[in-house]
């Protein structure tokens, strides 16, 4: 097997980290179409995880 990027290797942890941040932030400061960001961004999060258990690849 090939070595990889860093980029290849951190891109999704990144991506992950930063919806994570988003969703936060949104929570905190509003209503309404923040907590629509809130969830969708903080429940992404969680479709990946499963979807990474399950054996899916991002390829």
């Amino acid at each position: 097997m090939a070595p990889q990027s860093g980029w290849r290797i951190f891109r999704w942890p990144i991506v992950m980290g930063l919806a994570n941040a988003v969703g936060l932030v949104a929570a905190l400061i509003g209503d309404g179409a923040y907590d629509l960001v809130s969830w969708v961004t903080l429940g992404a999060t969680l479709a990946i995880m499963i979807a990474a258990w399950r054996g899916w690849s991002a390829g």
